[in-house]
Parts: structure tokens; C-alpha cells; sequence
């Protein structure tokens, strides 16, 4: 009988077996998972809602058919989440803080589980960094306050690897059920978010090679709950490739200078994105095998995506990268944990370096108009302050986010002009946009238009009203706040 040789530390099966239980072992997760949690809530509502976000808070008010039957036409890939949303805002109200919360709850646990992770892959001080230098990105705080799905791809795209790396230690079912759900709920918070499995492929693989009386077990258990965990995810797949030029046609074409904009856009700093960067590549001279599962989660999805829109359809946008934050975080942070007599000051020091060049990022996501989209508050605050009773509301043909932004803080005021032109709710139609009557009627003694852009001719927005307009009425008021002009026209006499 052969004697098994002692585990190195640089050996593989570093990455399997857990890192010693110390007093402090929780503290890992727990501070920068709570850091996360009070960072994301600051100023959480400040931000107006984005274009999106106006999507999710109008669908969130419709009834789960409606929801189901949306999903047939559109935003399929979206679903689930807005099934969630909906029973949320029942219960929570739909302010921004409301719409945003579950998704800081999400970021600040994705935080903590990256930890985790860090962790048990490396050192609880890996761990601890990785955390801390996620709560310091710009853009961990602007997706923890959007009312959108992307928190959540994050915070499941590491505990599927995380709840894969006990899997693989453990002969228990529990582990691998747990993983199962993981890849399940990973696919229903965002498609593209599967573009991880190939760094589950990489850990699998790696540990295949090194453990040759569990190879077949493994793989078949593996590629068992891959599958079996996709299932779910399937109808939604089905329905998001049928609805990709409806989902996905203002992507535009992947070109070099986007290629290059990509880790500022991922990060939200240019200075926060280089300087992680940086680290990552001084990372390269540890053992690779130690650093293939990370690597292979930055790599798999951003090369994925590269090819795919370079092939088929364009997808190279920044949010659909965002499960490569926690990666490239922790492969900073291993080169950043040396274990040399400098190593806590070095630390310490770059990761006050980080938290310097990340103010300007981190004020800028919460500036009153940091999000995509008009500025709708201050519209219909506008609108507020100066509208009278019998006035009307008109906006672009088949637009879908500037009449549910409004909608949705008009909604707020004591008042709001009527929008005569609507035929059918956009709920009951099937869809996100109104069905809408041809032609406004006549004998209305002032009319409102609102356009999601600025622009010096509102009425251009809506042609048919422009002989009326010109005949009769004469404009009144002009106002442009952010990507918005809304314009007032009373009659003459």
C-alpha cells in the first residue's frame, strides 16, 4: 500500500479543503458585508430611477398574470424578477429606497459570501481584502441601488462557487443540492450570468486531475446537477433568444475603443478599475493552479460575451459583466496578502489608495441624476408646481419608459394632468407600451409635452399635434432637466 504524500500549500486541493476555524473566522464576511450594507444605503433614494428602473416599478404594480403574460412578449429574462418585485412592493411601497433595498440586501450578501469564499480558497486575510475592496468600488454601490436584477446574478454567482467548493470537499447530498439552487436562481436573475459555469468546469477539471478514485463520481455528480439545475431555467432561455431584437437592439456593435472603456465601465472608476488591474496581474506569479477558478470566473464571461457579440448579436455592456467584480477583487487581494513583515501595512495602504481614488465614483453614483434615463422627478415636480386644473399630458408614440417614469412620480402628487391619448394600460396589453388613441381631442386649454431628451422642438416628438398646436395654441413654458424638455401650450384667447 502506497502512503499519501502531505498536502502542500500551493497544491490544489488547497482549493477543497477548508481553511482552519479561528475565533474571528466570521468577522471575514461579516464586516464587509455589513460595510456593504450601510455603504449601499447611503443615499439609496437620492438617485432619480433610471429608465430601467421605471420599467421594474410599473411592472412590479401589475398582477402575476399580467406579469406572465409580459413575459411571453418581452422582458422574459426578467421575469422572475419581477414576480419578486411585485410581491415585494406589496409590502414594502414603491419609493426608491423600497424598489432598491433587495437589491442592497443582495450586494451586501454577495460581498460577505466573496469573503467567504476568499477564504476558503486563500486565507481569512484574502478574504477580508476581497471584501473590502468590493465595498469600495463605485459601481458595487450604484447596482446594490438599482431596482434591477444584476445584485443578484452577483451575490449567486459566488455562492454557487462557493457552495461547489464545499461540494466537492464533502460525500453529502446537502452540499449539492444547495449548489443546484445556486445555478438555478443564478440563470433566473440574468442568463448571461451562466457564463460562470465555465469557471465550475475549470474547478471540476482541476480537481478530476488531481484526484484520479473520485474522477467519475464527481464528474457525473457534477454534470448531474448542472442539468438538472437548468431545467428551470430553460422556458426563460427559450423565450429570451426569441425575444433578443426586442431585448437587445440598442446594444451597439463591439469595437476596440469599447473594449478599452470596459474595466472603468465594470468598475465605475477608471483610476479604481486600473488599479485593481494592476494587482491582478502581480497575482500571475502565484501557482496558476491555485488561481484557475478565479481566473477562469473573469475570463469565462467577459470572453463569452467579446465572442458572442462579435459573431451573433452585440452584448458587450458593463452591468452583464458586473459577476466579474468579486474575481478580479480577489485576485487583487491574494497579491496584495503577502506574508512578509510589511504585509499589513501594504495592505492597509493600498487599500487607502483605493478608497482616495474612489470618492469622485462613489459621490457620482448617488448625484440626483447619476442614472441612465431623464430626469423624471424633476419633470413632474415641474409639472407639479405650475399645472392647472383641465390640463392634459401627452407623450412620444410607443415610448415605454418616459410615460411609466412619469407615471410613476406624477402618481405622487395630490393632482396630475389627465393623459387623454391613453386607449389600453400598457398591463393589459401584454406589452410595455400603451395602446393609444390615433388623435388628441379637441377643446383642451392647455396641453403638456413631455419628450425623454432634450430637444428645441417638442412638438417634432408628436407630428399630428403640430397643425392644431400652431393653429391654436401658443407655448407657454420650456424646461430641460436631464435628458427630459417639457414644454406647455396653452390655447390663444
Amino acid at each position: 500500500m502506497t502512503e499519501s504524500r502531505p498536502m502542500h500549500s500551493s497544491d490544489l486541493p488547497a482549493v477543497v479543503d477548508m481553511p482552519p476555524v479561528r475565533r474571528w473566522t466570521a468577522a471575514t464576511w461579516a464586516v464587509p458585508g455589513l460595510l456593504m450594507l450601510a455603504i449601499g444605503l447611503v443615499q439609496a433614494g437620492r438617485p432619480v430611477l433610471s429608465w430601467d428602473e421605471v420599467t421594474s416599478a410599473e411592472v412590479s404594480q401589475r398582477t402575476v398574470g399580467q406579469i406572465v403574460e409580459l413575459a411571453r412578449n418581452v422582458d422574459a429574462v426578467f421575469g422572475c424578477y419581477y414576480v419578486f418585485l411585485h410581491l415585494w412592493s406589496g409590502l414594502a411601497g414603491t419609493s426608491e429606497v423600497a424598489l432598491r433595498l433587495p437589491s442592497i440586501v443582495a450586494m451586501a450578501g454577495g460581498v460577505a459570501v466573496a469573503a467567504e469564499l476568499g477564504r476558503r480558497l486563500f486565507s481569512a486575510r484574502v478574504g477580508l481584502v476581497t471584501g473590502l475592496i468590493l465595498c469600495l468600488a463605485p459601481n458595487t454601490s450604484r447596482y446594490a441601488a438599482e431596482a434591477r436584477p444584476y445584485a443578484f446574478a452577483c451575490v449567486f454567482s459566488v455562492l454557487a462557487m462557493l457552495l461547489l467548493v464545499v461540494a466537492v470537499r464533502r460525500s453529502s447530498a446537502y452540499p449539492w443540492m444547495g449548489y443546484g439552487l445556486s445555478v438555478t436562481l443564478l440563470g433566473l436573475s440574468h442568463l448571461l450570468a451562466l457564463t460562470t459555469l465555465t469557471a465550475h468546469a475549470v474547478l471540476v477539471g482541476l480537481v478530476l486531475l488531481r484526484e484520479r478514485g473520485r474522477r467519475r463520481r464527481l464528474a457525473l455528480t457534477w454534470g448531474a446537477t448542472v442539468a438538472v439545475a437548468l431545467l428551470p431555467v430553460l422556458p426563460i432561455a427559450y423565450l429570451g433568444t426569441r425575444q433578443e431584437d426586442t431585448q437587445l437592439h440598442w446594444v451597439e456593435p463591439i469595437t476596440m475603443g469599447r473594449i478599452r472603456a470596459m474595466p472603468a465601465a465594470v468598475f465605475g472608476s477608471r483610476e479604481v478599475a486600473w488599479l485593481v488591474i494592476g494587482m491582478v496581474v502581480l497575482a500571475a506569479w502565484r501557482p496558476l493552479r491555485r488561481l484557475a477558478p478565479m481566473a477562469a470566473l473573469v475570463l469565462g464571461p467577459t470572453l463569452t460575451l467579446a465572442v458572442v457579440s462579435v459573431l451573433a448579436s452585440p452584448m458587450w455592456v458593463a452591468r452583464y459583466l458586473l459577476v466579474i467584480l468579486a474575481p478580479l477583487a480577489m485576485l487583487a487581494a491574494v497579491a496584495l496578502t503577502n506574508d512578509d513583515r510589511f504585509g499589513r501595512i501594504r495592505v492597509v495602504a493600498v487599500l487607502l489608495l483605493v478608497a482616495f481614488v474612489a470618492v469622485p465614483g462613489q459621490r457620482a453614483v448617488r448625484a440626483p441624476a447619476a442614472k441612465v434615463g431623464p430626469d423624471y422627478r424633476a419633470a413632474a415636480r415641474i409639472i407639479g408646481e405650475f399645472q392647472q386644473p383641465g390640463d392634459v399630458l401627452v407623450y412620444p408614440p410607443k415610448n415605454r419608459n418616459i410615460r411609466a417614469g412619469m407615471d410613476h412620480y406624477l402618481n405622487r402628487l395630490p393632482t396630475r394632468p389627465a393623459d387623454p391619448l391613453v386607449k389600453v394600460p400598457s398591463a393589459e396589453t401584454g406589452w410595455l407600451i400603451a395602446e393609444e388613441y390615433p388623435e388628441l381631442p379637441e377643446g383642451y386649454r392647455r396641453i403638456w409635452i413631455v419628450v425623454g431628451n432634450r430637444v428645441a422642438d417638442p412638438v417634432a416628438s408628436r407630428p399630428s399635434l403640430r397643425p392644431m398646436l400652431t393653429a391654436e395654441y401658443r407655448r407657454i413654458g420650456l424646461w430641460q432637466p436631464k435628458r427630459a424638455t417639457v414644454a406647455l401650450y396653452e390655447r390663444r384667447g
